[in-house]
Order: C-alpha cells, then structure tokens, then sequence
C-alpha cells in the first residue's frame, strides 16, 4: 500500500514560450483533374454556369445575388476557396455519394453582382492563362466541377438521411442563417421575423435562438412552398435541418421497499455543504423535492422550469429527474442503505426542468434551451462552481460525429466568450441507449448503435455505461444468465464506432449502468442487476426505484465530478474533466483479459470508442501518493498570430517538468508508466462548409509531444517546431514518440490522454513535454480576427512506480515554489 496520500502538485512556473512553425507542410489538399482537355473543360463550366444564373434569376424578385449549386467530378473535391472574393460565400457543403474509391462533393453558393463576373473571369484564366509551374490558373477550382445548377430550397436541406419535406407540407424547419457582421445577431433575427409576419403563414419558434460565430440558428413552422418565396430570396439562408424531439430512453422498474431504510440513511446523514461553492444541476423532467430523503438537500429556491407553466416537480410518468437526483446525491443507494457509517454530502444540488412529459409540446431549439437553463442556474447561485448533468439526448439525427446545433450550444456554453471564458461550468451528457428490444444481441447491438444528439459535443464529457452487477436470484429466474460479463460494456451503453474518423470517439468515460440476463429466451432485467435510487413517490407508488443505462451512468459521473470539485474548487473545469479521464482505466473484461499494450491498434481505437478511457477512479483522481506522483499544469498560450498580411501559428509551451531524476536512475530497471492527459475547450462554428472536417468546426487544436530518452532540449524543441532548427544545417531527428495508443487514436475532439511505458532509468530523462497548436477556424476565418486571441489548457502528468517504499512525491515537492 501507498505510505501516504497527498495534493496533487501544481506547477505556477516551470512553463516557456517558444517560437512555434509547424513541422508538417501545410498544402492544399485538394487536387486537380489533369487529364482533360481544359478548354472544353472551362467552355462547359462556363455555360453551366451562366445556365444556372438566368434560371436562378428567372424566379427571383431582383439581381443583385444569386445563389447555385456546385458538384464536384467524382473522387475530387471542390476547391471554392480560390474564388478568393468577399463578394461570395460557401452556404453550405455536403458530401453526396460515400464511396470512398468515388466521393462526390456538392456545394451551395451565394455569389453577389461582382462575384459572377468574378467567376467568369477566373473561367477564362483557366482556359488561356498558365502559373509559374506551368499549370492551368485556378486549375483546383475550375478543372474538379462537375455540375452546376441554380440552388433551390431543397439545395439547403443538410439531411442525407431524411426525404426533403413535401412543398405544402406545414412543418417546423431547422433555419441555419449566415451570420451578417455588419449589423449585431438580434437585428438581423428582426429583419427576418418582420419577413415571415409580413409574409404571413409561418410561426417563430418560442423565440428562441442560438448565436454562432457564422450562424444563427431558429425554429420556424410553415410550408417548403412559402419558405421558398421568402426565405430562399434573402441572401442570409445557409442551411435547412429538422428540429429533433428527445428520445424515449426511461426503462426500469419500481421496487417497494420499507420507510425504515429511509430513517436509517437520515439518521446516518451529514449534510456538510455549508463552506462550499459547488453545486450540480440537473436538467431533466423536473425533481419531487418532498421525497424524504431529496427534502433536507434541496431548497425549494434550487430549482426551477424553462416554462412556468410546467411547474418545478417530475413530470415524467415513471419518474427520472427524481431518480436521477437520488444517484447525483447518494450514488447507488444498494450501496448506502446497508451500510452503517455516516453518508457526508458536500456539494448542492439544482434542477431546472428543460422536459415537460404530460404533454405533446411543439419541437424545440433545444441547444437554446439548454444555455438558458444553465443561465437560470446561474441566476440561482451565481458564485457556484458548477456540474451540469444532462442525460436528455434525441435518437432521431444520424450525425456520426458531426455537431448539431444542440451540440454546438453545449460547445459554446463550455468555452464561454473570447473575452469571458468559461471559469466555472463543467458539463456532462449521457451517450443515449440502445433500445431495450435490441439489447438481446448485445454486444453487436450496442456497436452499430451510435451515440446520441448532443453527445458528440467536443466540450462535454461524455457518459457511457459498463456494470458490474452480476448478482441473480437463481430460485426466481432459474437458469438464467448474463449478458455483460462482469466488468464489460453494459448492454444499454451506444458507441461511436460508426462514426467518420474525424470526429472525437465518445463516449470519455463509462460508469455502472445495470446489466440485463436472459431466461427462456428472453430478456429480463431483474432488480439486482440495477442501480436502486429515489422514486417519485406519490399515491401508490414507491419511494425507491430501480434505475440505470446511461442516464444513471452519469448521474454517478456527475457526483463524482462535483466531489473532486469540492476538493480542488479553484481548479479550472478542463482541470476537473482531465483529472477524471486521467484516473481512468479499462477493466480486464473491456480488454479481453490482455494488458492493453499488448493488443492490436486496431483493438485500441476500438476500445476507446466503446468504453473511451475506462472507469475513472477517485482515489486516483483525489491523489498523489509516494509512488504515484500527478503534476498539474494550467496555462495560457496563444496560437496564433496576424503577420505579413496572413494568420501564422505564433507559439508553443515547453513544459520543463520537475523529475525526480536521480531516483529514476536510481530504480534502473523498475518498470514505470507514465500518464498524459490533455484537456481544453474549442470554440464552436458550425455549419456544413469546409468538407466537414473538424478543423473548420473547432476554433483550434491542441496536441503534446514529449521529450524521448536521451534526446538533448534542442533536438526536442527543432523535432516540435521548424522555427527552432538552424536553417543552415540538416535537422536530424534526435528522438520519437512511444506511447500505447498513440496520435492517431488520442488526437480527436479536445482531450487527449496516452501512456508510455518503460523502465525508470528511461524515464529520467524524459523531463520535458510540449504543447503546440494545430488549425482551426480562428486561423482559417481571417475576417472574425480571432487570431489575437488566447487559450487556456489543462495538463495532467503522472508518474507511477513499483510499490516498494521509495519515495519520488517529495523530491519533486521541494523543487516547486509554494502557492501563497
């Protein structure tokens, strides 16, 4: 055992900023058709073209823009960047036909007077001109279209999936709007309405909304036929989407169980939340705060409803938000209510209703509605520190990875504003169910079912769900058995294994979420295979329940993430989301009984998008000990730069570590593991342009490297950035990276974690880790000038040694500086 636990360390210095170049050549990654004849090539683009502007402007009310379509050849992407003017802009972008080997492209255009002669110009250009290379001017541009057509509304329509809405039918519509910099988010929202009231017909979604860098996002009811004639003739329209309604994903059992329990678990309770700052908001269907055992936690003052009218009590006909309340304060009351010692709770509980159950409501913007009611919690306790609970999700979008605007809220509520950042808000998300009659296939099912809307925000930490209930009455259910082995997958938990490869693998972390059994046939899930909460009471009904899937999973997640909270309260929330993953690790059962190092790459990415990093844990997540020492960093870095007329990359962080080196050295051969774990927020800017990658969604990207065995401070600092290498000499590469899961597995999303292990004596001199950037819209978007703008990040690094009494805690203590 650990002679003693202790703080984490947190490093104040330590930290140097270094001229940062990126190593990688940036090029374009698109590349041009070269085997055709380029002037039938540039004629046909040309008629195309001028076809699509006079069917376009047949129907239009004035000429002074346009908007077309534009499909690239197959196996070729469009290169719109090169038409290089402010007089154009990319609506939206889509890929068309998935086949890798024949990927077809399609983008809508809004192009203005001066940007169709534009066009036309660049056309010719291609036709007659050369570049210095030889090469046909805006070869990337004009050689890869295809088609071109004038845009309708159904042009707009970013739902692969779903059919494009009948003309006359009379549905709410998902608006996406080009956000106009000229004027604020709110008098552009005006301008609009007074369209739609003019026009008559249409109904404003609650009237609300949700801001973007580029975007505005609302809800708007009318027929295809009357957006067509209104809507489709502004010269703001980007995208069309469905509003999505949330899932039905409640399923357990009531369980009577006797009124002595409760007075017990009162008897033993401790309510100790008196000094402390750190509350957990649930945003669900509302909680019965008169249960006996939630009345002495929560204020009626602690909670509240997006609509008045809902009222503040759980609306849902089972009950959920009081069963989710139960785990987010007690945790699994199997647990507690056996136990005889004191049940000590530290943190304060809030809930606002986002979720009317009693009745059929119209779709709502729900990504607005949750910042709003995170805004009411704020208003509730506005010095808080605070964990959001939300295990709410909608089953309906097939986004593999890709944001919506509901994920893209959560997004921009982490990061907060450029001039305000987030300094108190940490918010967790459920991965959503696989539906209860397909559970019986597990696990298959649970691979080709994916997580829901919005838990692939980058910002969130995502909660699945494994378990370790195992325990069936056999004289009840004879001859039943398991579906989950102990320690694996819960049958209810989704996976992102069908998502595009560049999004972030969810979920981050996994907790107990109940297990099923089959008998006779059938699925069954009996009350010990189950978490056991507060029910929500009420005439006949119990005051327990049995509870579970991923909604109770993070409801475990949530309390645990509030408690470490308590803890380390002037921790930055990327510091209480990394130290979470940081603790993390995988059972035996998730890897098949193999160490992880020892199973195929493709095993790992696997893993981590079924279970992400494991099951957290929070002696691990509280603790240092005497041989496993966690070095905390929290900086500031800015990525870029506005030079010679461009956005540059600007600076990396070399993080010189205080390692206890000679007791490394010492240890010789010990074996050793070393733990890294990267945690920021992005800034959102959603939107179907850029081919959909990431780097247009994300404000920016992070990654570290880490100084190799015996490689010297210079090779390290020239292998991280070209602006340290001598320019007169040829860089040799000193060192590499050696990690177990390596950059293309952990370099998704915004929270990166690996694991390198050796032995001690190589891990002596490995004393130096770097952070650099890599793109996003903030040096991509020139005009938004995000460029000037700082970042903050989380590092988490430990050392972990043999069990044998040698300390390296202490050694390291001495050689930081004390925080006053």
């Amino acid at each position: 055992m650990p002679e003693f636990y202790r703080d984490h360390i947190l490093l104040v210095e330590h930290t140097e900023s270094m001229p940062y170049t990126s190593v990688n050549q940036g090029r374009n990654p698109v590349f041009p058709r070269t085997n055709i004849d380029r002037v039938e090539q540039g004629t046909a683009v040309r008629e195309a073209f001028q076809t699509a502007v006079a069917d376009f402007l047949d129907t239009a009310p004035d000429d002074e823009f346009i908007y077309v379509v534009f499909t690239s050849a197959a196996g070729f992407l469009l290169d719109l960047d090169k038409m290089n003017t402010r007089n154009h802009r990319v609506a939206n972008y889509r890929k068309i036909n998935e086949d890798p080997e024949d990927e077809t492209y399609e983008a809508t255009v809004y192009l203005n007077k001066k940007a169709i002669g534009q066009f036309l110009g660049k056309i010719e250009q291609y036709i007659n001109e050369n570049t210095w290379a030889g090469n046909p001017k805006n070869q990337t541009l004009i050689a890869n279209i295809d088609k071109i057509r004038a845009a309708t509304l159904r042009s707009f329509w970013m739902e692969p999936e779903l059919p494009f809405p009948g003309t006359r039918e009379d549905i709410w519509w998902e608006v996406w709007l080009s956000r106009d910099l000229s004027r604020t988010a709110e008098e552009q929202l005006k301008a609009i309405y007074t369209i739609f009231e003019l026009s008559g017909g249409f109904q404003i979604g609650a009237g609300r909304s949700i801001i973007f860098p580029e975007n505005i996002v609302f809800l708007v009811k009318g027929t295809g036929l009357n957006l067509a004639v209104t809507l489709l003739y502004t010269d703001e329209l980007a995208e069309l989407r469905k509003p999505r309604n949330t899932a039905d994903f409640f399923t357990y059992l009531d369980k009577p169980e006797q009124a002595a329990w409760i007075t017990d678990l009162l008897d033993r309770l401790v309510i100790d939340n008196a000094q402390n700052q750190v509350s957990i908001c649930l945003l669900d269907t509302g909680v019965n705060i008169s249960h006996p055992l939630l009345a002495p936690l929560i204020p009626e003052g602690h909670i509240d409803a997006i609509n008045p009218a809902w009222g503040n009590a759980d609306s849902n006909r089972l009950g959920h938000g009081t069963p989710m309340a139960g785990l987010l304060l007690y945790g699994d009351l199997t647990d507690v209510l056996g136990e005889f010692h004191e049940v000590r709770i530290y943190h304060h509980f809030e809930s606002v209703k986002i979720l009317e159950g009693a009745q059929q409501n119209d779709p709502e913007l729900f990504g607005a509605i949750t910042q709003e009611a995170v805004a009411r919690a704020e208003i509730i306790n506005p010095n808080f520190k605070r964990v959001i609970c939300m295990a709410v999700t909608s089953d309906l979008l097939v986004h593999r990875g890709q944001p919506s605007s509901w994920s893209a809220a959560i997004d921009q509520l982490c990061f907060g504003e450029v001039d305000e950042p987030n300094t108190q808000t940490l918010f967790l998300v459920s991965a959503g169910n696989v539906p209860l009659i397909s559970r019986i296939d597990y696990p298959v099912s649970n691979q080709n079912a994916t997580i829901e809307d919005p838990a692939q925000a980058f910002n969130a930490l995502t909660i699945g769900a494994y378990t370790i209930k195992d325990k069936i009455d056999l004289d009840a259910f004879p001859g039943a058995t398991l579906l989950a082995e102990h320690g694996d997958l819960s049958p209810s938990s989704t996976t992102s294994l069908t998502w595009f490869t560049e999004w972030p693998r969810k979920p981050d972390l996994v907790m107990e979420g109940g297990n099923h059994a089959m008998h006779r046939g059938g699925l069954i899930d009996p009350d010990s295979l189950q978490l056991l909460s507060t029910g929500k009471g009420g005439l006949m009904r119990p005051l327990f329940t049995t509870f579970g899937d991923t909604s109770g999973a993070t409801a475990l997640a949530a309390k645990f993430a509030a408690e470490l909270y308590t803890i380390y309260p002037d921790y930055w929330p990327e510091t209480i989301r990394a130290l979470m993953v940081h603790s993390a690790d995988w059972t035996r059962a998730m890897t098949g009984g193999h160490p992880v190092e020892h199973l195929p790459p493709m095993h790992r990415q696997v893993l981590v998008a079924k279970v992400g990093y494991g099951v957290p844990n929070f002696q691990r997540a509280r603790f240092s000990a005497n041989n496993s020492l966690s070095l905390v960093i929290q900086r500031t870095l800015r990525p870029y730069k506005f030079e010679e007329s461009r956005v540059k990359t600007n600076e990396f962080h070399l993080v010189d570590l205080p390692w206890p080196s000679d007791i490394l050295a010492e240890m010789q051969n010990a074996p050793v593991k070393l733990t890294v774990t990267l945690s920021y927020f992005i800034e959102p800017n959603p939107g179907a342009r850029q081919y959909g990658l990431a780097a247009s969604y994300r404000s920016h990207g992070l990654r570290f490297k880490m100084k190799d065995t015996y490689e010297s401070d210079e090779g390290f600092a020239a292998r991280v950035s070209k602006a340290a290498r001598d320019e007169d000499e040829e860089f040799i590469k000193e060192g590499a990276e050696h990690w177990i899961l390596g950059n293309q597995v952990r370099d998704k999303g915004s929270l990166h974690k690996d694991i390198w292990l050796g032995t001690a004596v190589e891990l002596s001199t490995r004393n130096k880790i770097a952070v650099f950037s890599v793109g996003g819209w903030w040096k991509t978007r020139k005009l938004l000038k995000r460029y000037d703008n700082d970042v903050r990040y989380s590092l988490i690094v430990t050392i972990d040694t043999p069990d044998n009494g040698i300390d390296i805690y202490t050694p390291v203590q001495i050689q930081v500086p004390v925080i006053l």
